[in-house]
C-alpha cells in the first residue's frame, strides 16, 4: 500500500477504533466526568450535611481550579495511552493488519488525544456546571457564576509574563506541550508501564542535569571562564536569545513527534521490550 493519505481509509480507521474500543473510551469518559463533577457534588453535600448554606459566594474559583488540574492529569494519562491498541499481541495484530497506512492510523491516534481529550474535558466541566446550577437552585441562591466560563476566562486572560518586551506565556505553553508529548513518545517505545517509566525518566533527567551542571560549575569551570560567559550573554541581543529559545522549543516539539511516528511505524508483534 502506498504511503499516501486517503480520507476514506482514515475514516474507516476511526470507525474501527471507536467500535472495537468503545468500552475503553466509555470508561475514560466516565472517569473524567466523575472526577470533574465529584468536587462539586461533595462540596454541596457537605454543605447540606452541615446545614451551612453560602448564598453570597459559590466557591467558583475552587471548582475551576480542580477542573483545570484534573484536565491536565487526564491529558497526561491520555498521552500515555495513545497507543493502547498495541498493548497486547492480539491488539497489535488487529492494529497492524488494518487496511490503512501508518500515517492514517497514527494521525487518528494523534487527533484522539489532542482533540478528543479536550472535547471530553469540555463536556465534563459543562456537566459539573449543570450540577452547580441544580444545587444552587435547591439552595435558593440568587447568584450564579459559570465554572466553564471561569475556566475559559482564566485560560485566555493570563497576564503577560514580560521579558524585555517578549511574552513568555506562549513559550511556556509550548514547553509544557513538549513535556506532555514525551508520554506519547515513551508509549510508542514501550506499551506497558510507560507512564511510570516516563515520570521516572523526567525525574532522573532533571536531577541528573542539575547534578552535572553543579559539578561542572564547581569543579571544571574556571571563574574567569564563567565570568566571560556571563559577559558574552550580556552582550547578546535579547531578541536573539528569545528567538533561539523559541526555535529550539519548536524543533524539539517537531522532533518528539517525528520520533514518536518513527517508533510507531516500527511496531512489531513481539519484541524484547514489548512481548
Amino acid at each position: 500500500m502506498r504511503n499516501s493519505f486517503n480520507f476514506t481509509r482514515f475514516m474507516n480507521v476511526a470507525c474501527w477504533d471507536l467500535t472495537i474500543n468503545r468500552k475503553f473510551y466509555t470508561r475514560s469518559i466516565l472517569v473524567c466526568v466523575i472526577a470533574v463533577c465529584l468536587p462539586v457534588v461533595l462540596s454541596y453535600l457537605l454543605a447540606l450535611i452541615r446545614g451551612h448554606f453560602i448564598h453570597e459566594y459559590d466557591n467558583i474559583e475552587t471548582y475551576s481550579l480542580t477542573s483545570s488540574v484534573i484536565g491536565i492529569f487526564y491529558m497526561v494519562i491520555a498521552f500515555g495511552y495513545m497507543f493502547h491498541n498495541l498493548l497486547t499481541k492480539q491488539g497489535r495484530i488487529n492494529e497492524l493488519t488494518l487496511p490503512a497506512t501508518n500515517l492514517e492510523r497514527f494521525l487518528w491516534h494523534f487527533l484522539v488525544i489532542w482533540i478528543g481529550t479536550q472535547i471530553v474535558w469540555f463536556v465534563s466541566v459543562a456537566m459539573a456546571d449543570l450540577l452547580h446550577v441544580i444545587f444552587r437552585a435547591i439552595l435558593h441562591a440568587t447568584d450564579y457564576r459559570s465554572i466553564l466560563a471561569d475556566c475559559f476566562v482564566k485560560s485566555f486572560s493570563w497576564q503577560t509574563i514580560d521579558f524585555y518586551g517578549h511574552n513568555l506565556v506562549p513559550l511556556s505553553i509550548l514547553m509544557t506541550f513538549n513535556q506532555v508529548s514525551t508520554f506519547s513518545l515513551v508509549n510508542a517505545w514501550k506499551y506497558r508501564y510507560n507512564i511510570p517509566l516516563t515520570i521516572l525518566f523526567h525525574f532522573l533527567f532533571w536531577v541528573g542535569t542539575l547534578f552535572v551542571f553543579a559539578i561542572l560549575v564547581n569543579l571544571f569551570v574556571a571563574p574567569d571562564f564563567l565570568r566571560q560567559f556571563v559577559q558574552w550573554l550580556d552582550g547578546m541581543s535579547v531578541d536573539m536569545v528569545f528567538y533561539i529559545v523559541c526555535t529550539f522549543a519548536i524543533l524539539l516539539f517537531c522532533g518528539i513527534w517525528l520520533l514518536t511516528y518513527r517508533l510507531y511505524k516500527r511496531a512489531q508483534l513481539t519484541t524484547k521490550r514489548n512481548p
